[in-house]
């Protein structure tokens, strides 16, 4: 062939990359790296100079309430509404126990407080010991207080294991749901580039600590409940998800794309995500503190009842926008230009490439949707736990274990997968409930048999090796 035929070629290949590219550009936001580092360094600002003036006060009571059926052992007592008033006698907060009996209240300060059980709210049958109704707690700054009510032995028989099972499995259909929102951009972040990342914990914490903050900002002392709490959430949410999503993006421009450039092996990619992850998670240690915190707007909410389904508003409304959420990254997968151009990077990245696929900016855009993702994920999480410093650590095992059981670099496996996994974690809590914080050996099991019997998980395709 020659000199000539070459350069016709070359120009025919440039050519249809400007069609391909034209169609296709437009349709994704033009990033710099210096734009993104300036934001991701603004973040961490924010958190330095705020975090600790927005929280320095707020400390939290947990207070227990349960009781022992005779013969039998302590059982958890829901929906108790608890009030806490200061040592002048004032009420200061409220709140109503959850399932396991717990409920978290957040006072203004450290210092003593009397911790109130209602009577009238308790189950038929049970009744607070010598009328003793009321706990004095010392709040220490930092730490934080606690109460307990044990409601004796005169209490009815705990409920049937099968009249639990229909809140059992919404709880594992929710549960699975908060797990998929930050699985999927995990996923797709190893379908596009094969990378492991165990830094999206990090990701998912930045959403749910800066959340937190700027939920600190916003908050009115008369303001902490209603519509006015959900907006100032609302508002919150948007300065800790873009958080997640610059320091997403800061993460693929200034690290990963400099090493895939040099070609560095993933292995050693995946060994400096592990070691991005720690140095991060300490930082927010550092600034955040090691308490736990809830979201001031919904540190408590009455429960209402769908059936024989006891659920939070809170928890109706994130569920919800959890699958909204869902939702609307598979229609972006499925009918966008977009979505079409992720899974053919996934497929096959260099051959995406020949049609004109900019590959790079696509894996930008899946970096930017899974801190997205990660940081909707965090707030979720935290507003069903409590806001940690090390929150994203403790649910990474569960995303890896949900992207496997599903199938590597399959999103959509991986909204399987994590179904799956919330639901065996609510069952295992529900068939040993006395094994409750073993639950996640529940999941880990349900994942070694599935790929015992299918290897290359629910949704994914056997391989040929060798």
């Amino acid at each position: 062939m020659g000199s000539g035929e070459l350069v016709d070629l070359h120009a025919i290949s440039r050519l249809n990359t400007a069609l391909t590219l034209d169609q296709l550009g437009g349709t994704l936001p033009s990033l710099s790296l210096r734009k993104l580092i300036r934001i991701l360094l603004a973040a961490v600002a924010f958190v330095a100079l705020f975090s600790e003036p927005a929280h320095a006060d707020e400390e939290t009571i947990q207070v227990r309430v349960q009781f022992t059926p005779e013969g039998g052992k302590k059982q958890p007592v829901e929906g108790v509404e608890i009030s806490v008033a200061d040592s002048g006698g004032a009420e200061v907060a409220q709140g109503v126990t959850d399932d396991k009996g717990v409920v978290r209240i957040v006072v203004p300060s450290d210092g003593s407080y009397t911790v109130t059980i209602d009577p009238s709210t308790l189950p038929d049958g049970l009744s607070v010991p010598d009328g003793n109704d009321s706990r004095t707690v010392t709040v220490t700054a930092g730490l934080g207080g606690n109460a307990s009510f044990n409601l004796g032995s005169n209490g009815p028989a705990p409920a049937s294991k099968i009249s639990l099972l229909p809140k059992t499995i919404f709880n594992g259909i929710r549960f699975g749901l908060v797990i998929a929102i930050m699985s999927v951009g995990l996923s797709l972040i190893y379908a596009t580039t094969g990378l492991s990342n165990f830094a999206h914990g990090e990701t998912v914490t930045i959403g749910a600590v800066m959340t937190g903050v700027a939920a600190g900002w916003f908050t009115l002392s008369s303001s902490r409940g209603g519509w006015g709490g959900f907006l100032q959430l609302a508002a919150a949410m948007v300065i800790g998800i873009g958080c997640a999503v610059a320091f997403s993006g800061a993460l693929e421009l200034a690290v990963w794309r400099p090493m895939r450039r040099r070609g560095i092996g993933l292995t050693s990619m995946m060994i400096v995500s592990i070691g991005i992850a720690m140095t991060v998670r300490f930082i927010i240690q550092m600034y955040y503190g090691s308490s736990p915190r809830s979201y001031v707007q919904f540190s408590s909410q009455q429960n209402i009842n769908l059936g024989p389904i006891g659920v939070t508003p809170r928890d109706l409304t994130t569920g919800i926008v959890a699958l909204l959420a869902l939702g609307a990254v598979g229609y972006l997968l499925i009918k966008t230009r977009t979505g079409k151009a992720i899974r053919a990077v996934s497929d096959n990245p260099d051959l995406a490439s020949t049609t004109g696929i900019n590959t790079e900016r696509i894996i930008l855009t899946v970096w930017l949707l899974g801190g997205a993702l990660a940081g909707l994920g965090g707030v979720i999480f935290g507003l069903d736990e409590q806001v940690s410093w090390n929150m994203g650590t403790k649910i990474l095992l569960m995303m890896f274990a949900a992207i496997t059981l599903g199938g590597l670099g399959r999103p959509f496996g991986a909204l399987v997968g994590s179904l799956a996994v919330g639901m065996f974690v609510q069952l295992w809590a529900w068939m040993f409930s006395s094994y409750a914080d073993l639950k996640t050996m529940g999941a880990l099991l349900a994942m070694i048999l599935v790929l015992l019997f299918r290897p290359q998980g629910i949704l994914g395709k056997k391989e040929r090796v060798g």
